[in-house]
């Protein structure tokens, strides 16, 4: 197939979205499939680089969450298009809704991600709690972008309820983004000096690393704990604040890939404290090194997903109950090295090859549907003059 993937950005890596879509473009192509990418900061040799589009006000708090917005180059993206089998699109901004009006009217068959959940942006505007506010998102969303589309893919059957829930009528794809293959567990574990805990996401309001370092802080072992938090963003600074407070041994840090992976194989437990989230591939690559998760049972969260039983689900947002879960990994070790196996052995199932293929087949029957709809239309019957 020809594709072209649409998203406003594609050069920022600490963007869990951005990856996802860099992870899908290259396996497509691993694939046998052209895959062409339509943003801000696209490189590759088929790509279609556009420029920054400047919001007042808007660009400032979005750079903070490591996000730019696009802006709509028709002539060159008419070029990007032409020839493709189907358009994909990630966000559903101003770039992305411009891009299906001209899809359409290429006649190009498209299909859209949800990956923007409403919390992302409500909690950012210190409006998290409020129902209506995040519903009038939803409502917005499906009403500008989404209801153009007969198939939407989504990271997790709990976003597929959510738009069931507020409406959405496009058929939902339930489809894992998918870990990198390279996340497996290490070939031998060494004993580290502390009991090493791992955060990895962006320091933002919704991914409340704050309470884990509350928890770290009230841990029986605080002496014997050191926690790193991997990621960029704007809380960063509120964050030091709080582990100086407190006391508490964290680190701040971003790494590239393959030393991410070995982060991950030599640590002890990995804790995902978001209230917020669609599916978080970060959890999902740790529990692939074989580490134990302890996951925020929130609502607004898919990640309770991969929890195999409750030893690693804390209630949301309460660093006590945190706190005793940390206790009971550091005080069962090889429990923890037990469950580590059964956690990477589990993640199988969300692999990037089987994302990959139930992605292609959303894709397949959206161009049959486009040329079936093509051949059925009605013919005007000829009459004899």
């Amino acid at each position: 197939m020809n594709i072209v993937i649409v998203i406003d950005l594609i050069d920022t890596l600490t963007n869990g979205s951005v990856m996802t879509a860099r992870r899908f473009a290259d396996g497509l192509r691993e694939r046998g499939h052209r895959v062409k990418i339509v943003a801000v900061g696209a490189d590759g040799k088929d790509d279609c680089p556009v420029n920054e589009r400047y919001v007042p006000l808007l660009t400032e708090v979005a750079s903070k969450n490591q996000i730019k917005f696009g802006a709509f180059e028709r002539e060159k993206i008419i070029k990007a298009f032409t020839g493709a089998e189907l358009v994909h699109f990630i966000f559903p901004f101003k770039l992305e809704k411009k891009c299906k009006e001209l899809a359409d009217e290429m006649g190009i068959p498209t299909t859209a991600a949800f990956h923007v959940q409403p919390e992302n942006v409500s909690y950012n505007a210190h409006m998290g709690k409020s129902k209506l506010f995040n519903s009038l998102i939803y409502s917005y969303f499906k009403h500008t972008f989404y209801d153009g589309f007969d198939r939407i893919h989504c990271p997790s059957a709990f976003i597929a309820g959510q738009l069931a829930a507020h409406g959405y009528k496009g058929k939902t794809y339930v489809i894992s983004n998918g870990y990198d293959k390279a996340f497996v567990p290490p070939a031998e574990k060494k004993e580290n000096e502390k009991f090493e805990i791992v955060m990895v996401g962006r320091l933002a309001p919704e991914k409340n690393q704050k309470v884990l370092i509350s928890a770290v802080a009230k841990s029986k072992y605080k002496d014997k704990i050191s926690l790193t938090l991997l990621g960029n963003g704007s809380c960063r600074k509120k964050l030091e604040k709080q582990a100086a407070k407190l006391g508490a041994d964290v680190k701040f840090d971003f790494l590239p890939k393959e030393r991410l992976i070995e982060k991950l194989q030599q640590s002890d437990l990995y804790v995902h404290s978001a209230t917020v989230e669609i599916e978080a591939i970060a959890c999902l690559e740790a529990i692939a090194c074989g580490l134990v998760p302890v996951i925020a049972d929130s609502k607004l969260s898919a990640t309770p997903q991969f929890a195999l039983d409750a030893r690693s689900l804390f209630d949301d947002n309460d660093a006590d109950s945190l706190a005793e879960k940390i206790d009971y990994w550091y005080e069962n070790a090889e429990e923890r090295k037990k469950m580590g196996w059964a956690y990477a052995q589990s993640a199988k199932h969300y692999s990037l090859t089987r994302s990959l293929e139930l992605a292609e087949e959303m894709f397949t029957e959206q161009i049959n549907d486009r040329h079936s709809a093509e051949i059925d239309l009605p013919v005007l019957e000829q009459k004899a003059f």
